[in-house]
């Protein structure tokens, strides 16, 4: 889906959807911490579906810090496949990273529904808010990549 020349209204409606999707997906962190508190209320007290050692418990939540700070750089490494294909590829760039970001919090509610401990999904929450924080995309971006992709076809 090519972008007319100078479109800047193509290139602002596709930010506002994509946007939004990015939106829909922060929310889907929040619905998250409201599943955890329902849990920890409903079953109180709540110590996880799998009654893991504290051991094994202690090792998965490392194990999954691990995979949350790789999907710092994973993100990036994705991000710069994508747009070296097409500057088009602007909408599509962004959602993976979205869904990137949130893979961050998943792993946090399942670690949490395993150990049953609350505040190892919060952390996995806030990780991943930071994450939407520092990759959401900016319109002011995008233009730039837009005309740079323009420059470099001529």
């Amino acid at each position: 889906m090519a972008l007319p020349k100078n479109s800047h209204i193509a290139l602002k409606a596709r930010y506002l959807t994509v946007n939004f999707i990015g939106l829909a997906l922060i929310a889907a962190v929040f619905v998250y911490a409201g599943v955890v508190e329902v849990i920890k209320w409903r079953w109180a007290p709540f110590a996880g579906f799998a009654a893991l050692p504290a051991a094994t418990a202690s090792l998965l939540t490392y194990i999954f810090l691990a995979l949350a700070a790789g999907q710092y750089f994973i993100i990036k490494v994705v991000q710069k496949i994508v747009l070296a294909q097409s500057v088009d590829n602007l909408p599509q760039a962004a959602i993976i990273t979205f869904a990137l970001c949130e893979t961050v919090a998943i792993l946090g509610l399942v670690l949490f529904l395993l150990t049953g401990n609350g505040l190892d999904f919060y952390v996995f929450m806030v990780i991943s808010l930071g994450f939407f924080y520092v990759y959401f995309p900016k319109y002011e971006q995008w233009e730039e990549l837009v005309k740079g992709g323009r420059t470099k076809k001529k």
